[in-house]
């Protein structure tokens, strides 16, 4: 059993092209096969053998960026790309696949065959001549494109720097002024714990206003950032080519196309979900910018929305994040949270002293009472030289003996000088988030590669179990395991434990809006022929109740779309936060943390994985299907609903 990557591959190109071709020799003999262990188990253990080369060097490329490095890297997306479509596209391995569908298969296999003949036909099987190499170029050059448009991104965001004096960071408190302290004074930049400290802290208005506005015109012609950087064209390309892809498979868009993967039905589903959504929290959202707007007296703008919502949080509820930050210092909120995944499901999880490629990274072993069954690499403080936001990456899944691996990724605070790393409670929902999608990596028990963990769950289910985790993190027991002062070593007092949980849903229908907003953006621009940002615009119509300044091209760093995998599907995170709601307080009603019902969200849907219909699996689970009202109750969104998922 081997779970340590390579993290100082040699040679990635040659590596690539040696092993693509000793892949393709391997499909060709697969088609020749004609049982499950001719045909797919070689597949199978081949795609254990590239992916550890492959997610190395994508996971290497996010988190330790380098133009060297990346130079290489691209060399290879056209390989795997290539590679791919090989696969997809080979009329023999998809006859082969068909007809295992006549042998002797039990209920996983027959389900992932018939997910995989559905795969091969929208990767284009069926596809001759002209057409099918015009699709094939298609899909090399959007692997192109999604790299340059995460490259552009991170450049764009560490170019940009501020020095700053003392004084124009009024407001900050020490540990806020202990993040951006350099040795000649304090400087600025776009880091996500960066940006966001000036947003919610800073007094002086107009530097709020510089480092908003560089934050939301990045990589774009603005100019604030370097508009060699710009994404747009980067953009219309992808989108473009897009659309071209779907048309040749006879989709009438990339919306439909996407959706054929999915677990709902139609794009009108989902824009039907997300407008009711709209009708459902825009009153409340309006009343929640009233009450700002009368707190703040001033014509509110973007820069302000967050200091002001952030002094009026404080009036409401007596107290402010400061007030908070030092009883979560990192060491005591990852020992709390493994405390929680350990009573959840019955595991334990120890430190591995393993030097990584970073020494900020974590090494964790999980295991349950039979030994080891997987490992995560946790990276968790921002730097200039990785991708912004939080994911999960798989390095390799259940395969025989060798047990599953992942990497964690967030950007969140780092120590500074005399103190640990002290977290924002926002900061603690992310990690279990992130979390929740690892133990569905690593939980599984299903031992086809090509269904274990998140492999083949349907896009609009694969957020369930990490928005389920989050609920966990406001439990009064798990903020007391989560909780000890930096100093004194004591837990959170309850006053402030009540104070927190009476704060959760602050805005909560505002921000319900502006997810709705991305979800309505995202579902239409890849299903009408306009200028995204004129989608954009034809959206807030419906859904913006907050003014929006001529530099915002927040689009030109929108990272789920252009270069991750939520391109006509960033609706999943509101559709599987109903499940992942209506999930919680299912268990909470028997239970609750170590009751049967949460060992059965476990069996039923984390160790499932894409091996069985996941609604049918959620259906095993829960006994019903999930209602929106579990989402809007969740939220605290106080309007009765009548319509049903």
């Amino acid at each position: 059993m081997n779970l340590t990557p390579n993290f100082k591959p040699k040679n990635i190109v040659n590596t690539i092209q040696t092993l693509t071709t000793k892949g393709l020799e391997i499909v060709d003999k697969a088609t020749q096969g004609k049982t499950w262990a001719e045909v797919v188990e070689p597949l199978d253990a081949f795609e254990f053998e590239l992916g550890h080369c492959v997610n190395v060097n994508s996971h290497l490329n996010a988190v330790m960026f380098s133009e060297d490095f990346n130079a290489e890297y691209e060399k290879t997306l056209p390989l795997i790309t290539n590679f791919y479509t090989e696969i997809s596209s080979n009329k023999f391995l998809y006859q082969a696949y068909k007809k295992l569908l006549n042998t002797d298969l039990n209920e996983q296999q027959t389900y992932i065959i018939n997910e995989a003949i559905k795969d091969f036909e929208l990767s284009g099987v069926g596809l001759e001549g002209v057409i099918a190499e015009r699709f094939k170029v298609i899909k090399e050059r959007l692997s192109l494109l999604n790299n340059q448009f995460s490259k552009n991104s991170l450049l764009a965001t560490n170019e940009w720097k501020k020095a700053v004096s003392k004084e124009d960071l009024a407001g900050y408190d020490g540990d806020k002024l202990a993040k951006v302290k350099t040795g000649e004074g304090y400087e600025l930049s776009l880091q996500v714990p960066i940006y966001m400290d000036v947003m919610a802290y800073a007094d002086n208005r107009d530097l709020r206003e510089e480092v908003y506005k560089a934050y939301i015109s990045r990589a774009s012609e603005v100019g604030i950032t370097d508009k060699k950087l710009d994404n747009k064209a980067t953009m219309d390309e992808i989108l473009a080519l897009r659309q071209e892809m779907a048309g040749i498979l006879g989709f009438e868009n990339y919306a439909q196309y996407s959706i054929a993967a999915k677990m709902v039905e139609s794009e009108n589903q989902v824009i039907n979900f997300l407008k009711d959504l709209v009708v459902q929290s825009k009153p409340q959202a309006e009343q929640e910018l009233a009450e700002l707007k009368a707190f703040a007296e001033i014509d509110l703008m973007p820069w302000d929305f967050g200091y002001y919502a952030e002094k009026l949080k404080e009036q409401k509820f007596g107290f402010k994040k400061s007030d908070l930050t030092p009883y979560f210092p990192e060491s005591q909120v990852l020992k709390g949270l493994f405390a929680t995944i350990e009573n959840l499901y019955q595991v334990s999880i120890t430190t591995v002293d393993e030097v990584s490629y970073h020494p900020d990274v974590q090494v964790l072993d999980i295991s349950n009472k039979l030994g080891i069954v997987g490992r995560f690499y946790l990276d968790v403080y921002a730097r200039e030289d990785k991708r912004g936001g939080a994911w999960m990456a798989d390095y390799q899944p259940l395969m025989g003996n060798e047990n599953p691996v992942a990497f964690v990724v967030c950007n969140l605070n780092s120590p500074t000088e005399g103190k640990p790393a002290l977290f924002e409670f926002d900061e603690i929902v992310t990690l279990f988030h992130e979390f929740g999608h690892a133990l569905h990596h690593i939980l599984t028990q299903v031992k086809y590669p090509s269904a274990a963990g998140i492999a083949g769950v349907p896009w609009d289910g694969v957020e369930l179990p990490s928005q389920y985790m989050e609920f966990f993190c406001y439990e009064k027991s798990v903020v007391k395991l989560l909780s000890k002062h930096w100093q004194t070593g004591e837990s959170l007092p309850d006053n402030l434990y009540d104070k927190l949980i009476a704060s959760k849903d602050f805005q909560s229908a505002l921000a319900m809006l502006r997810q709705c907003e991305f979800s309505l953006w995202d579902i239409k621009t890849h299903s009408e022929n306009k200028d995204t940002y004129a989608v954009l615009d034809e959206v807030k119509k419906t859904t913006a109740l907050i003014k929006t300044v001529d530099e915002n091209r927040f689009l030109n760093t929108f990272g789920h779309i252009f270069s991750g995998g939520y391109a006509a599907g960033y609706f999943s995170y509101k559709w599987a936060e109903v499940l992942a709601a209506d999930a919680y307080y299912y268990v909470k009603s028997q239970g609750g943390i170590g009751s049967q019902a949460s060992v059965d969200f476990m069996h039923c849907i984390l160790e499932v994985g894409g091996s069985l219909d996941f609604m049918q699996q959620y259906l095993k689970f829960r006994g019903q299907k999930p209602s929106v009202k579990a989402l809007l109750k969740a939220n605290n969104i106080r309007v009765p609903l009548k319509t049903p998922l």
